[in-house]
C-alpha cells in the first residue's frame, strides 16, 4: 500500500494513467526509475550564492515558515517573489507589504498551487524555489475550514487531499521543468515523513533521517505518507533532469516562534499555545506524545543554509529539530515562571474525537529526535527552550492580538 502513493507520485505517464487502479503497474514504475546512484548526488553549481543578489522564489509567503523564509532572504540580500493566494487580502499579506523592501527586492505574486501553470511566470529567473506551501495545512489546526472547503470544491477526505498534494507536486515540477534559470528546491516536508510506527519508536527511540512512518497504522492517504511520497518524487524528478536541478528536503518537527502576522497566532502549534496563554488546555496528542520544538525561525535560516550549501546532495533529507520536548500541561507553568502575573492552563483536554485524556506513554521520555545530521552539513545551532518560548508569547501578544488570562 505505502508504495502506491509513491508509484503514483513517480509516474512519468499523464496524471489520469498513473491513478491507474492496478496496484502492481505503480509498483513496477517504482522500482524501475528508483536508482539510488540517479538520487544522490551533489552539484556544486546548484547552490545559492551566499552574499545575495539572486531572486529566489518563496511559495506559502503568507505562512508562518513561508513568512520568515522571506524575512531571512531578504536580510540576505536576495530579491524575494513572495507567492501567496491573494495578493489583495491583507488580512493574511499585510504583513508582507509592510516590509521595507516591498515594491523592491520585495514582490508578491498570485498563485493557487492546485492550477497548472501557475507557478510558470514566476519561476522564470529564479534561481531557487523555497517550496513550504501544501494543500493539507489549508484546513489544519486555526484555519479558516469553510473557505478552505470552498477553494477546495469537492469533498476533503484524506484521499483526495492526498490527489490534490501530489498532483500539485507535479504542476510545480513542470514548471521548475519548463524554466531556464531554477536550480534548487528546497521542500518543507514534516517529522510526519519520518515518524515510525509506535512498535518500532519503542524499539528504537532515537529518531533520525533513515526512519519512515508506518502506513498500516497512519494509512495509505494520510498527511505523513503523503509527505513521504511527495519526497521521493521530488528527489527522483531532480535526478532525471539531467543535473538541470537538485532537491533537498528539511522536515521540521513541531514548528512554534514568533508569529509574524495575526492569522498566524491561530494556527498549529502556535494557536494552541495561544490557547494556554488563555486559559484553555491545549488537546492531547494521541498516546500523550509530548511536543518536539523548532523555532520558526531556525527553519528558514536551515532551509537558506541547505540552499546555500555546495555539497549536501540531492535527494537528502533534514530533520529540523531543537531537541527540546515537552508536554502540553507543562507549557502553562513553564510561561508562568517567565510571566509571573499569566493565569495560563496547566492540564489539557481529550484528543480530537474522544473523550478522555489518557495517560502519557512512558516510552514517549526515552524518545529523542537527532538534529546532528543537519548540525554537521551546515553547521546547524537552535535556539533555547526560553528563547523560543519568550518570543512567541511576546509575539502572540504584541502582534497576534491574544490577551493572556491574569490572575
Amino acid at each position: 500500500l505505502q508504495f502506491n502513493l509513491c508509484a503514483l507520485a513517480f509516474s512519468q505517464q499523464p496524471l489520469a494513467a498513473a491513478m491507474s487502479p492496478d496496484p502492481h503497474r505503480r509498483i513496477r514504475g517504482v522500482f524501475a526509475h528508483l536508482r539510488p546512484e540517479l538520487v544522490a548526488s551533489a552539484v556544486h553549481e546548484h547552490a545559492l550564492p551566499r552574499g545575495g543578489g539572486s531572486i529566489v522564489v518563496v511559495t506559502g509567503a503568507a505562512g508562518y515558515i513561508g513568512g520568515w523564509l522571506v524575512v531571512k532572504l531578504l536580510e540576505r540580500g536576495h530579491t524575494v517573489r513572495a507567492c501567496v493566494r491573494d495578493v489583495n487580502n491583507d488580512s493574511k499579506v499585510g504583513f508582507l507589504k509592510a516590509l521595507p523592501d516591498f515594491g523592491g527586492r520585495l514582490s508578491l505574486r498570485a498563485a493557487d498551487m492546485t492550477v497548472e501553470g501557475a507557478y510558470d511566470a514566476m519561476f522564470e529567473g529564479a534561481h531557487t524555489v523555497f517550496h513550504p506551501a501544501e494543500v493539507f495545512m489549508s484546513f489544519a489546526g486555526g484555519r479558516a475550514r469553510d473557505a478552505a472547503q470552498k477553494d477546495f470544491g469537492g469533498k476533503a477526505t484524506a484521499q483526495a487531499l492526498n490527489e490534490h498534494a501530489l498532483r500539485s507536486s507535479r504542476f510545480l515540477v513542470d514548471s521548475i521543468n519548463r524554466t531556464s534559470t531554477v536550480r534548487r528546491l528546497i521542500y518543507t516536508s514534516s517529522i510526519a515523513a519520518i515518524l515510525p510506527n509506535l512498535r518500532d519508536l519503542i524499539a528504537r527511540p532515537s529518531v533520525d533521517e533513515t526512519r519512515e512512518p508506518g502506513v498500516d497504522e497512519v494509512g495509505e492517504h494520510s498527511y505523513a505518507i503523503t509527505k513521504r511520497s511527495t519526497e521521493h518524487f521530488f528527489a527522483y524528478q531532480a535526478s532525471i533532469s539531467g543535473g538541470r536541478w537538485s532537491a533537498i528536503v528539511a522536515n521540521p518537527s513541531d514548528v512554534v516562534g514568533p508569529v509574524l502576522a495575526q492569522h498566524q497566532a491561530a494556527e498549529t502549534w502556535q494557536g494552541k499555545l495561544a490557547g494556554i496563554l488563555r486559559g484553555v488546555p491545549a488537546e492531547q496528542e494521541l498516546t500523550g506524545r509530548p511536543w518536539m520544538l523548532v523555532d520558526a525561525r531556525d527553519v528558514a535560516e536551515a532551509e537558506i543554509r541547505l540552499a546555500e550549501s555546495p555539497d549536501v546532495e540531492s535527494g537528502q533529507r533534514f530533520m529540523l529539530t531543537s531537541g527540546d520536548k515537552v508536554f502540553p500541561e507543562d507549557l502553562g507553568p513553564r510561561i508562568m515562571e517567565l510571566y509571573p502575573s499569566y493565569q495560563c492552563a496547566t492540564t489539557v483536554a481529550p484528543p480530537a474525537r474522544t473523550k478522555e485524556v489518557v495517560r502519557s506513554e512512558p516510552f514517549w521520555i526515552r524518545v529523542h529526535l537527532r538534529n546532528d545530521k543537519v548540525a554537521n552539513a551546515i553547521g546547524m545551532s537552535f535556539h533555547s527552550f526560553d528563547d523560543t518560548l519568550c518570543a512567541t508569547v511576546e509575539s502572540l501578544t504584541t502582534i497576534g492580538g491574544i490577551t493572556p488570562n491574569l490572575k
